[in-house]
């Protein structure tokens, strides 16, 4: 009887997992806020919702653990914004699409790669080159030289390119329009040496809780709460960043640990 009313509970419920985490510190705000600073053409055109206001973006999510092994949502970059389906992974940190700088190993047409100017790549002596290479400190030849990155996955992929800015419009629960200029990966050499096909995904949404990663950028800027949670099911689901959508009661916390050791 109580295996009966407990598989009930799990038909009726959605398996929800909200991943919280602490506020950033003032000196990573300090880090992302002089990214703009003496750079004109890398600021947004739009007003950034002000200090203290923050809200909630919802994104569906698309995708399923069978047949398909992948959940993604589709996120506008750039202005206009051209659509990008990421592939969501809470395993890792950076954010990246594939990019045309050329690349290689691709596994888009050319047409829906993102295609970068001169304005949006973030210098090496950049601190958002430090974030994102921490805790390695990456070794920079000259001040102008392009920030790089490398992510290796436990399949055995991995991706190398370019950090850069750009603006990913995102409407907020409150009905704002908010477009915020993040860093995130242009990868332009992409290895895939696991067993099973890369998925056709144009790349990774990176919800880790480093520096880097998107919802500790939105955090930082004032959007949203440094907080993302997901609901998953067999047909898809969806994706917040904020608080707005964490329940208010029934909820038990787990506080997570600084490192692995």
């Amino acid at each position: 009887m109580a295996d009966q009313k407990m598989k009930e509970r799990r038909r009726v419920s959605l398996m929800i997992m909200v991943l919280i985490f602490q506020v950033l510190s003032a000196s990573l705000h300090g880090c992302l806020a002089a990214i703009g600073q003496g750079q004109p053409p890398r600021k947004p055109t739009s007003i950034h919702p002000r200090a203290g206001v923050r809200s909630s973006v919802f994104l569906p999510v698309s995708g399923n653990v069978y047949p398909l092994g992948y959940y993604s949502v589709t996120i506008g970059i750039g202005n206009p914004p051209k659509p990008f389906q990421l592939d969501i992974d809470t395993g890792s940190d950076l954010t990246w699409v594939q990019c045309d700088a050329p690349c290689t190993g691709c596994t888009l047409p050319r047409d829906q790669l993102y295609n970068p100017s001169k304005n949006n790549f973030v210098d090496c002596k950049d601190p958002i080159c430090l974030a994102v290479n921490s805790p390695n400190p990456p070794q920079c030849k000259n001040p102008n030289e392009k920030c790089c990155f490398q992510v290796q996955y436990a399949d055995h992929g991995s991706v190398l390119g370019f950090i850069v800015l750009d603006t990913f419009p995102l409407r907020l629960v409150n009905g704002t329009l908010s477009k915020p200029h993040l860093a995130f990966g242009c990868g332009h050499r992409l290895q895939n040496r696991g067993l099973h096909p890369p998925t056709p995904t144009a790349g990774v949404l990176g919800l880790g809780k480093s520096k880097a990663s998107i919802s500790s950028q939105l955090s930082s800027m004032g959007v949203t709460k440094n907080v993302f949670g997901h609901c998953l099911g067999d047909n898809g689901g969806f994706l917040f960043f904020g608080a707005d959508f964490v329940p208010k009661s029934g909820m038990t916390w787990t506080r997570m640990l600084q490192s692995s050791s």
